[in-house]
């Protein structure tokens, strides 16, 4: 299905009892957009915070974490995940990240592994999977809530993928991690694939994605669904669609 054109930017899924939330990327609106199972807008938290490049959101009982993360180009030196409390949306707390090993102003962009668009709430855990452009290897980091500024270095990392990371979130019902991401090239061709990834992080699945482009998000619902977000590209809406994945 198509999501509305205020959402053409769509960078981030996160599954909840009664539908999904979602954000826009690349300096748009600093605003959570609470989306139905139909792929209708039906609420909006407008945050007191700058969108520099939103590119994940996920959540727990008490609070959302968005990923303010994009670094295609490699130029930043810090990115920040924001923690906001899903009671009070001037509660507010930041975490700046520095990628151990990243030098912004030698970085050539798109071809680094200095980015990341995918993160989940993994239990107590808060978890960061890299874009990782220039080796393909997904390199996953863990952050620490206690510490407000940190220096960040992968714990555990996946090969094999055929693409670059964009979305990812736990399956509870088959104790995977999902994924989805994309091979692409300068002519606007996309290679889709949605994967699974074992809790030891080792690849599981592969499955390819053949009518889709740029796919940025991935939840799972209480049922077990999995759902997939596709920003706007060249000749293609942004959409929302579902799939039922069994082994």
């Amino acid at each position: 299905m198509e999501l509305p054109k205020e959402l053409s930017e769509t960078s981030g899924l996160f599954c909840d009892a009664d539908g999904m939330f979602s954000l826009n990327d690349s300096g748009n609106a600093p605003v959570i957009y609470r989306v139905n199972y139909q792929g209708e807008i039906v609420e909006r938290t407008r945050l007191p915070l700058t969108n520099r490049d939103w590119e994940a959101i996920t959540a727990d009982d008490t609070s959302f974490y968005i990923a303010d993360v994009g670094n295609n180009k490699g130029n930043r030196e810090k990115v920040e995940i924001h923690k906001v409390s899903r009671l009070n949306a001037n509660d507010i707390t930041t975490f700046t990240l520095k990628y151990a090993g990243n030098n912004a102003s030698s970085n050539m962009p798109y071809a680094h592994d200095f980015d990341s668009e995918a993160m989940v709430k993994y239990g107590k855990e808060l978890l960061l999977f890299s874009k990782s452009w220039r080796t393909g290897i997904t390199h996953i980091y863990k952050i620490n809530e206690g510490e407000i500024e940190q220096t960040i270095n992968p714990f555990a990392s996946i090969e094999g993928l055929p693409g670059v990371v964009t979305g990812v979130d736990f399956d509870p019902h088959q104790g995977k991690f999902v994924i989805t991401g994309y091979k692409s090239d300068p002519f606007g061709n996309f290679a889709t694939f949605i994967a699974q990834i074992s809790q030891d992080y080792t690849l599981h699945d592969i499955w390819p994605l053949e009518r889709y482009k740029q796919v940025e998000g991935v939840c799972v619902d209480n049922k077990g669904t999995y759902w997939f977000s596709e920003e706007a590209t060249e000749g293609r809406n942004a959409s929302l669609s579902s799939a039922h994945v069994t082994r």
